[in-house]
């Protein structure tokens, strides 16, 4: 990833847009006004965007829009999980594009991103051009049970997953013990505990990094707001994507890297094997991680972006 990404996409403006319950969501703008206007969609939920994922876009083409979502980045109140739920989020991204009075746009995101995108581009179909996602999340119970039960990616990982959890409780014990430990009134054990739920998603999505023992507050909202969607089901959102995927009329790409152990491939396959919908096409990345520090995924997402500009232009002259 290249990161001095304000060299690459030109600063245009940023908002703290009120969207009511006291949200206040942070919305960034770089690049070309006059170019083809495309959202990036973070994962997470909760992570917030980052000014290095800029390096995706040729900014002389795209209007980039790198929104927070609620409670997340430099979104207001950080952390904030009364009113963060699926429907505030896609409403959202709606309000967004009424008050930037875009017709159609495109989207990029990964992970929870790309799963947002899709459910976006499926309720709103004739608002979306065309959509690069990548390492797409399937928020089903195999999805959850993968990512945090002793059964999935425990078992790759065993060492990391002890220091995470025991592996004999069970997911709704696992999610009342970090929910508690979250709400400690000990300010040392809720970023303890904070570390440990991020330090085992960092494992699974290989980024080799040490957390601090006092986290940032953007990284404490990351832990709370993946707690919260988690254990909430992430609000129905798999049956919402189950009903909604097949009415995606955007040229849809996929990129599903195979060694991706945060959002495996082989959940990505099954559902769209019951999705009948010649619009999204699923492109396999031999050897691509689930983050965007997989050089090889990255390379691939930055290509197929320039791509579906291409393909969008001659479109236009068509």
């Amino acid at each position: 990833m290249i990161t001095d990404a304000h060299q690459l996409a030109p600063f245009i403006r940023r908002d703290w847009l009120m969207m009511g319950n006291g949200q206040q969501l942070h919305l960034a703008q770089y690049g070309n006004p006059q170019g083809i206007p495309l959202l990036y969609l973070h994962g997470g939920p909760g992570a917030g965007a980052s000014v290095s994922e800029l390096s995706l876009f040729n900014p002389e083409h795209y209007w980039i829009l790198l929104l927070d979502q609620r409670g997340a980045g430099q979104s207001l109140p950080t952390g904030e999980l009364e009113h963060n739920h699926l429907n505030g989020l896609i409403s959202d991204i709606e309000a967004i594009r009424i008050h930037l009075g875009i017709e159609r746009w495109c989207l990029a995101g990964g992970s929870f991103g790309a799963t947002l995108a899709l459910i976006y581009s499926g309720l709103f179909p004739h608002r979306v051009i065309a959509q690069v996602l990548w390492a797409v999340f399937i928020p089903s119970k195999a999805g959850i049970e993968w990512l945090y039960a002793p059964s999935g990616a425990a078992q790759l990982y065993s060492q990391a997953y002890r220091e995470f959890a025991a592996p004999s409780i069970g997911l709704a014990d696992l999610f009342t013990h970090y929910q508690l430990g979250f709400n400690a009134q000990d300010e040392a054990t809720r970023h303890e505990f904070a570390r440990r739920w991020i330090q085992w998603e960092l494992t699974l999505a290989g980024v080799p990094i040490g957390l601090p023992k006092r986290l940032a507050a953007p990284l404490l909202a990351l832990a709370q707001i993946e707690l919260h969607y988690a254990k909430n089901d992430y609000f129905n959102m798999f049956s919402i994507l189950q009903r909604v995927t097949s009415q995606v009329t955007a040229r849809t790409l996929l990129l599903q890297g195979t060694q991706d152990a945060v959002c495996p491939a082989r959940l990505l396959a099954a559902f769209l094997a019951k999705i009948d919908n010649p619009r999204i096409q699923i492109h396999t990345i031999v050897d691509g991680g689930h983050s965007l520090n997989s050089d090889i995924l990255s390379l691939a997402v930055t290509l197929e972006i320039q791509a579906m500009w291409t393909w969008i232009k001659r479109q236009e002259l068509a």
